[in-house]
């Protein structure tokens, strides 16, 4: 099986310790005979979302960016390796934007539940660390199967450098490839987690407001979960 990972940079600075990071993964994923596409969100053009809620009706948003490519490259990934900072003990504000975007398509619809994900943060000094992982991770809502996370105070100014780390980096991105060759199931902490938000959405929200979540409710029939 060719593996497909798309590398998502949530940092809107072109150069230092994410951007170098994220370099070493992509090199060493392609070595490997990883297929990898490199996203920059702060460089593609992604429009805030507007609350509409068509996408939960139609699966498709109005917005006319390159939300649409990045959605679609999401879908046909097996994996995501994503990397941001620790932005006043949040994501960054790009990251927030792409996030409330990818929500409702790929969230609701636990259409990325089946892909894997490597999520690397840094902070200057301390704050974030949870926010990060479940955000960078795409948790809770999204429910990838999180196949690594790290987490790095680097200082002020950045002390760390990738080359610092390169072992932690290529066992981290090994883990991710072996995931997703071998399907890597959840943990039993994790697949009861999973179990009881589904049957909470479902009650407090999708049978209550069928057509609103009309395309929620269309995934999840087809993934079994509407019965």
């Amino acid at each position: 099986m060719a593996i497909r990972v798309a590398v998502l940079n949530g940092n809107a600075k072109k150069n230092g310790f994410i951007a170098d990071v994220l370099s070493v993964i992509s090199s060493h994923l392609t070595a490997n005979g990883v297929s990898v596409q490199n996203i920059s969100l702060y460089e593609s053009h992604i429009k805030d979302c507007i609350g509409c809620f068509t996408c939960l009706k139609t699966g498709v948003c109005i917005i006319e960016d390159d939300m649409r490519g990045i959605i679609e490259a999401m879908k046909g990934a097996h994996g995501f390796v994503v990397g941001s900072p620790v932005r006043n003990g949040l994501v960054t504000a790009c990251y927030k934007r792409f996030l409330e975007r990818i929500t409702y398509i790929l969230g609701f619809t636990l259409l990325l539940e089946d892909k894997y994900t490597l999520a690397i943060s840094s902070v200057g000094y301390a704050g974030g660390k949870k926010i990060n992982r479940d955000f960078l991770g795409l948790q809770n809502v999204f429910h990838t199967r999180l196949s690594g996370f790290l987490f790095y105070k680097v200082g002020i100014p950045t002390k760390i450098k990738a080359s610092d780390i390169n072992k932690d980096l290529e066992k981290a991105s090994d883990k991710l490839i072996m995931d997703i060759k071998n399907h890597s199931p959840r943990s039993l902490m994790d697949r009861v987690a999973f179990a009881i938000e589904r049957r909470f959405m479902r009650k407090l929200m999708f049978e209550k407001y069928p057509e609103v979540y009309a395309n929620v409710i269309k995934s999840w029939k087809e993934k079994g979960y509407y019965t």
